[in-house]
């Protein structure tokens, strides 16, 4: 606490003093000052418009059973399928014994002090074949590839109907949610080797006494596949329905690729994006987006890598794949999906490439035939950019989009370390950017020594995942990097020890040193992305969902907080906390950062209290014409482990008001608890 200093005229004076100063104490206490000066005069670093992004990888059934609009389950029935490349053995699907590329024997580290993985998965075939689907009846069945539609779809599912009234069920991820007067596209395909009659297709009711929709089929036998099409409009609402096709004779089919696909997409596109989810995250306005990954890029094992030319086409023939997160994904939401998304979203597209590397936590195996790595990302961006008289530009314009998408970012590999991968990133930096120079192509080496081993790079990817201290204590973290040799993207970062506000702070604690140090961090991306609480396969994910609601975390609208107000550029500031304020705190909880946003002529300036107590700030805009009409936008908690939930979706999110009493100078009281970004109308002297 700050004392003014006073002369002594006598004990009297003293006595009277004394008794004034101590019964002041708690005020002064309560208001002692922090300042915040502002110099207009000295603009900083310009910030990346698009500093703020998203990313999506395929966990936590957040495409498949969220973003991606498919409602039905294992609808090719090949969830029981083997990741690529692996074998059953004793219960476990077994990984090749590969070398591990990042092998260093006198490193702490297990992964790296284990020259073999040698990883493997428990796997038990009979209860995957039936995941999503059920059969009530009497019927013997089965999920069999004797009858393929498709190489890439070669599982079917038998049925061997004894008496009329067999029912054929999938339940969605955890239920499919129907709106009334919605409109639902149905896909399926009947080989009806021994079966002539109706199937009758209906949307029922999660207690099963209600039909939804329906549509009646009628099936000629022949021992081929025939694609069947319906459109079903629901006449109710439920957020756990099921599909049922039901069998009114007795006979053998093969049943195949049951799809049913809502309409009503984000902006209306065919096998689009769930629209609720689509929104939410484009009232982020990110800048960006990156996919597929993410371990998913790597694969557990080589083989099982994604790979984007099988998730393009007709979804029918996507192949699916098993993958890290223990999962099929269908691919239905794949390379051109993605980038169609990106458009739609008005943001940049980032693809992640594999470079023949698997994931360094599963098998670590890898090749050193690159050139087929090289010509797979040449494709791709190609496919993405490409003249249409080009061989993979003509298939995107026959995907239906001749124009160019937006790709501007190719990451190469993902999380991979060490001199193999260091090598590698300089062989595919060589071979693709003369090229392609206005891609950027992106380095998964950290913050350490390596990078500075490599020739040429356009931006690193650093990824943090933490507890609230690391992030509050690094806000500096990024202020002396050496500048000149490349440009840092945070591709990955949240805090993990804390799902709540206390964490959400942390968070913008740590994106306030980012935006401070704007010149050299270009862009953020927290991860992961999106969760269907029905599984979780990572502790801390942005944004909740089930098959009927989405809501965002208070790390969301942290997130939202600096996306939509991101100044042009900063501003020279200098922040004085008063020394008291930090007494008996493990680290320091109030930080700050101010910028200007040309195109609204207004100072931003945003601030993070984390400590359970307000704090005054007294905020000096010096060299500005200060409009004392702003705006004021406030995200906070009555306490230090609040959190928003799927029945309290807005426990934690922002309250944006007018305010009246901005000026030159000024003081503001900040909340517990909060972050807060005050926008003030401002013009030079």
């Amino acid at each position: 606490m700050k004392l003014i200093e006073m002369k002594n005229s006598g004990a009297l004076t003293g006595m009277l003093f004394a008794g004034l100063l101590m019964s002041l104490m708690p005020a002064l206490t309560l208001s002692a000052q922090n300042v915040l000066t502002i110099d207009c005069s000295k603009p900083g670093e310009q910030i990346n418009p698009q500093m703020y992004g998203i990313f999506f990888e395929e966990i936590n059934h957040g495409g498949e059973g969220g973003l991606y609009a498919e409602l039905v389950r294992n609808r090719n029935f090949e969830e029981h399928v083997l990741p690529r490349g692996m074998e059953l053995k004793d219960g476990f699907a077994c990984a090749p014994h590969s070398r591990n590329y990042a092998y260093q024997p006198d490193k702490p580290d297990e992964w790296i002090t284990m020259e073999y993985h040698d990883w493997k998965t428990p796997w038990n075939t009979d209860s995957l074949k039936m995941i999503g689907w059920s059969v009530a009846g009497n019927a013997d069945y089965d999920v069999t590839d004797e009858m393929p539609l498709h190489p890439n779809t070669p599982n079917s599912m038998y049925l061997k109907m004894k008496e009329a009234g067999v029912v054929l069920e999938n339940e969605g991820y955890w239920g499919m949610a129907v709106k009334q007067g919605g409109s639902y596209d149905l896909r399926f395909y009947l080989n009806a080797v021994d079966y002539a009659g109706s199937v009758n297709a209906r949307i029922v009711s999660s207690d099963k006494k209600t039909v939804l929709a329906e549509h009646s089929f009628n099936i000629e036998k022949a021992e081929k596949w025939q694609e069947y099409t319906a459109v079903l409009k629901s006449v109710g609402n439920d957020v756990k329905s099921s599909l049922q096709l039901i069998f009114e004779k007795p006979g053998c089919v093969y049943v195949d690729y049951v799809s049913l696909f809502p309409q009503d997409t984000f902006k209306g596109r065919k096998n689009g994006m769930r629209k609720d989810i689509a929104q939410i995250l484009a009232d982020l306005k990110p800048g960006f987006m990156r996919w597929p990954g993410g371990c998913v890029v790597e694969g557990a094992t080589l083989e099982n890598r994604m790979r984007w030319k099988e998730s393009i086409g007709d979804p029918m023939q996507r192949r699916s794949e098993w993958i890290r997160w223990n999962y099929h994904s269908s691919w239905g939401m794949g390379y051109h999906e993605f980038l169609q998304f990106c458009e739609d979203l008005g943001a940049k597209a980032m693809y992640v490439a594999n470079v023949g590397m698997s994931c360094v936590g599963n098998n670590g195996d890898y090749t050193d035939d690159l050139e087929p790595f090289v010509q797979d990302i040449k494709d791709a961006i190609e496919y993405a950019i490409g003249d249409v008289t080009t061989t993979w530009g003509a298939k995107r314009a026959a995907a239906g989009h001749p124009e160019p998408f937006p790709l501007a970012y190719v990451e190469l590999g993902n999380e991979q370390f060490g001199s193999i991968y260091a090598e590698r990133y300089e062989y595919f930096y060589s071979r693709l950017k003369p090229l392609y120079p206005d891609i950027t192509f992106i380095c998964t080496l950290g913050m350490d020594n390596m990078k500075d081993a490599l020739k040429e790079v356009d931006m690193i990817d650093p990824h943090w995942y933490s507890e609230p201290k690391f992030f509050y204590e690094n806000t500096h973290l990024f202020d002396d990097v050496k500048r000149g040799k490349f440009n840092i993207y945070v591709g990955e970062f949240a805090c993990i020890a804390e799902s709540n506000i206390t964490g959400a702070l942390s968070e913008a604690a740590f994106m306030i040193g980012m935006e401070r140090n704007a010149d050299i961090v270009k862009m953020a991306s927290y991860a992961p992305l999106l969760e269907n609480v029905n599984q979780r396969d990572w502790q801390t994910n942005l944004i909740w969902l089930n098959s009927g609601q989405v809501m965002g975390r208070s790390s969301y609208y942290v997130q939202k907080m600096f996306s939509t107000n991101v100044p042009t550029y900063n501003l020279a500031y200098s922040f004085s906390r008063d020394t008291e304020e930090s007494v008996g705190l493990p680290y320091q909880t109030l930080h700050c950062i101010a910028g200007y946003d040309t195109d609204s002529k207004e100072t931003i300036i945003k601030v993070v209290n984390g400590s359970a107590e307000e704090k005054k700030i007294t905020v000096r805009l010096n060299g500005f014409q200060v409009s004392a009409s702003g705006k004021v936008i406030t995200l906070s908690a009555d306490k230090p482990d609040a959190e928003n939930s799927l029945d309290n979706p807005r426990k934690v999110a922002p309250i944006e008001t007018s305010y009246e009493g901005f000026g030159g100078s000024f003081d503001y009281v900040f909340k517990p608890y909060s972050l807060t970004v005050l926008r003030i109308p401002t013009l030079n002297k």
